[in-house]
């Protein structure tokens, strides 16, 4: 073949190849010049577990009485007013946001701190310990998280030593730690050793 006519040809298949490559961009779904929430939205919206999981941290944070910021259910509204759903990225950095003000409270505030114990308390303990537990406070100390005895050796709802308190995690005087973090050194305390720590109450 003449170098002329292998010139015309070449210019022919670099033609077609532009005009095929066109179509394709055309055909294909893009995010340019959108808005960067309108991109978010062509790309992924959320799933029922990232809403649920969203849903979950509000009612927590709610309940303590915490900042939640602007709740994005049912519907996000985009920079020109309409509404649309939230997107994954949305709900994710939001969950982000609120576990670390979660973070936060529980540890720089007693309030915090006796909230998360809480929640250890009731996920982490059976009903029969539960009981077991109630039944020794109420003897050990009458229900009272400051109780002091002993000549000042026994301390606290459940009345430990400071020795006992150190063994099972504990810092500082029992007697002045939240009521619900004493509740789940004690558990740990009889879950581990069993009731002979109180011999007459346990």
């Amino acid at each position: 073949m003449d170098p002329l006519r292998r010139a015309i040809l070449l210019v022919a298949c670099v033609g077609a190849l532009g005009a095929t490559l066109m179509l394709a961009s055309a055909a294909a779904p893009t995010t340019a010049g959108l808005a960067p929430a309108e991109a978010d939205a062509a790309v992924e919206t959320a799933s029922e577990r990232f809403i649920a999981g969203y849903t979950r941290w509000r009612q927590r944070l709610r309940r303590h009485g915490l900042y939640v910021g602007r709740d994005l259910l049912p519907r996000v509204l985009a920079a020109d007013g309409t509404a649309r759903p939230p997107t994954k990225r949305e709900l994710r950095q939001s969950i982000h946001n609120m576990q670390r003000r979660w973070a936060r409270y529980t540890r720089t505030t007693r309030r915090g701190r006796n909230a998360m114990y809480g929640l250890k308390v009731r996920r982490g303990v059976p009903s029969w310990g539960k009981d077991h537990l109630r039944s020794i406070r109420w003897c050990e100390s009458r229900n009272n998280p400051r109780a002091v005895g002993g000549g000042g050796a026994f301390r606290g709802l459940y009345q430990f030593t400071f020795s006992t308190w150190y063994v099972v995690g504990g810092t500082g005087d029992p007697a002045a730690a939240p009521r619900h973090e004493q509740t789940w050194r004690a558990w740990l305390l009889l879950s581990r050793h069993g009731s002979r720590h109180w011999p007459v109450c346990g």
